[in-house]
């Protein structure tokens, strides 16, 4: 009877750290997973993609900025950069007076804005754009506005900010 209950007793113990130790192995491993989630869903994403006048991909990365509100977003610290000599920082500011989609643009609201540290501005003239919540998707003609800019540029593109 001893023998009995000191292998009983053995068998629960091994039982109990096997299961223990499983335990362990699947919080371990999913605390990385989640972590790792987590990391994912606090970082930007998406690119816009410029041709004509300024060339080049705007890529949203870990270190870049996206404010998105109820009336638009603000896009900028972008891993790359456009074809210009005189201007490697850009930022993008979508105005929007509700979310939606929108094809006919009205600076200050209801516009895309292509912006660079100096002060030079490309709005949206022509195409679309659909803002909803923290992202959205541009398929539009920009025309210069103000500063030294020139010419007409296309972009295409998307962005997810972080919730």
């Amino acid at each position: 009877m001893k023998e009995r209950l000191r292998v009983i007793r053995s068998f629960l113990r091994n039982s109990t750290l096997l299961r223990l130790s499983t335990v362990a192995i699947l919080a371990l491993s999913l605390s990385g997973f989640v972590a790792q989630n987590a990391d994912a869903a606090s970082t930007p994403s998406g690119s816009l993609v410029f041709t004509g006048a300024l060339n080049g991909t705007l890529v949203l990365g870990p270190h870049s900025v996206c404010k998105a509100t109820k009336h638009g977003v603000t896009l900028s610290s972008f891993t790359t950069t456009l074809s210009s000599q005189n201007n490697p920082t850009w930022s993008v500011s979508v105005y929007v007076i509700k979310l939606g989609t929108y094809q006919k643009f009205r600076a200050p609201a209801d516009s895309f804005v292509l912006n660079t540290r100096d002060g030079d501005l490309w709005v949206a003239t022509q195409g679309s754009m659909t803002v909803i919540a923290k992202s959205g998707t541009v398929n539009l003609t920009l025309d210069d506005h103000e500063g030294l800019t020139a010419g007409t540029v296309r972009v295409t593109g998307t962005w997810i900010c972080p919730t």
